[in-house]
């Protein structure tokens, strides 16, 4: 049996042995354990800018700083940056419906480039003041559903009928800020592709295949490698 652990600060991972370790061809992996800490962001550069149209139709934006947010948390972080002659502008969530209320004593421009419109339910257009607008769909606050591990070394997985290298799922169930610790109950041990194992690459992904931003968190994971039945 052996337990290789890999270090860093970032999504992806990858270390060298030397000398390689030789394995049989009953060999199998699973992933032992993860650490970190939950500060993957939902709104981050691609995703973070909403505008504002002033009385003679001049649009000036508000670029909202990385990092993870409630719909409150961005009302008031809204608030903060937002132009001096906005006088009025909320955001809540409508428990009933999951979809998202919106209010402003100006017209909200959407269709900037790097909207959060989606994140928070909305279609990249103009809303017009003086009403509020519920959005036209669900907010989408949590952008990451699932955490994929893929580890180069595994046969034997398979992501919408097609074979992948992920040895492990996972989802914060912890609130932003706080570490995670995964620790799976039941491993799911997977075959080796290879008897000699020289590089291991670990990489972090959502369910789109989107590289997971840890923001510089720094990232424990430890691997297992036993043996299995004689195939």
């Amino acid at each position: 049996m052996y337990t290789i652990t890999l270090n860093g600060n970032s999504s992806e991972l990858s270390c060298d042995i030397f000398p390689p370790i030789e394995v049989e061809n009953t060999a199998q992996i699973c992933l032992l354990s993860l650490q970190t800490n939950n500060s993957i962001p939902n709104i981050e550069p691609g995703c973070n800018t909403i505008g504002f149209r002033n009385m003679i139709g001049q649009i000036e934006n508000v670029i909202i700083p990385t990092g993870s947010y409630e719909l409150d948390d961005l009302e008031s972080v809204i608030n903060k940056f937002m132009p001096d002659y906005v006088t009025h502008f909320k955001l809540k969530a409508n428990s009933n419906t999951l979809k998202c209320m919106i209010s402003c004593s100006h017209e909200i421009d959407f269709s900037v480039e790097n909207s959060v419109a989606k994140l928070l339910g909305f279609r990249n257009v103009l809303y017009t003041t003086g009403v509020t607008h519920e959005s036209e769909n669900t907010v989408n606050i949590m952008k990451v559903n699932c955490i994929k591990v893929e580890c180069n070394l595994i046969v034997g997985s398979f992501c919408d009928g097609t074979p992948s290298q992920t040895i492990h799922e996972l989802y914060p169930t912890v609130p932003a800020g706080y570490k995670i610790v995964e620790v799976p109950r039941h491993p799911v041990f997977y075959r080796l592709n290879t008897t000699s194992i020289s590089k291991v690459n670990i990489v972090l992904k959502d369910q789109n295949d989107f590289l997971i931003n840890l923001r510089g968190e720094p990232i424990t994971i430890r691997l297992q490698i036993t043996y299995g039945a004689q195939i």
